[in-house]
C-alpha cells in the first residue's frame, strides 16, 4: 500500500502539473473546509461552490505553491476570504433589491422585464453583476438628486 505524500511533496507535484496531487490535497482537507464554510453561515450550495474554488485557486497560483507552508491554514484562509466576499455580495443584493424606486403599480410588461433583467443579471460573472449593479445605484441616486433639486 503506497503512504500518502507529504504536503510538501504534494504541492511541489501540483506545481509540476499534477493534478493527482490536488486529488489528494482536496480528499484531506475539503471535509474540513466545507464545514469552515458552513460555520460561516453560507448555504450548502454556496459552500459547494466556494469549496471548488478554494482548491482551483491552487491551480492559479501555479509555482507559488510551492511557497505554502501550511497547507491547511492557507485554504481555511483562501475559504474565509471567498466566503466573506460571498457573502457581502449577498448583502449587496439585498440592499439594491431594497432600493427600488416607489411608483405605481408596473404594468405586466414591465414586471416581465424586470424579471427577465434580474435573472440576465444573475447569469452574468460577478464582476460585470457588481459593475452593473454600482451603476444601477448610481443612477437611483443621480435621480433622487434631481429630485431634491426640483
Amino acid at each position: 500500500m503506497k503512504q500518502r505524500m507529504d504536503d510538501s511533496e504534494l504541492l511541489a507535484a501540483l506545481a509540476g502539473g499534477d493534478l493527482k496531487a490536488l486529488e489528494c490535497l482536496y480528499d484531506a482537507y475539503a471535509t474540513g473546509i466545507f464545514h469552515v464554510l458552513l460555520a460561516r453561515g453560507l448555504g450548502r450550495e454556496a459552500a459547494e461552490d466556494i469549496l471548488q474554488d478554494v482548491f482551483l485557486s491552487l491551480l492559479d497560483r501555479d509555482r507559488a505553491v510551492r511557497r505554502i507552508r501550511n497547507v491547511p491554514a492557507y485554504l481555511i484562509t483562501v475559504a474565509r476570504n471567498m466566503a466573506s466576499r460571498h457573502l457581502r455580495r449577498q448583502r449587496r443584493w439585498a440592499t439594491l433589491e431594497l432600493m427600488e424606486p416607489l411608483s405605481v403599480a408596473p404594468t405586466a410588461a414591465e414586471a416581465t422585464q424586470k424579471v427577465t433583467l434580474r435573472q440576465a443579471l444573475r447569469q452574468l460573472p460577478s464582476e460585470q453583476t457588481e459593475n452593473a449593479l454600482r451603476y444601477r445605484a448610481q443612477l437611483l441616486s443621480e435621480s433622487f438628486g434631481d429630485l431634491g433639486n426640483s
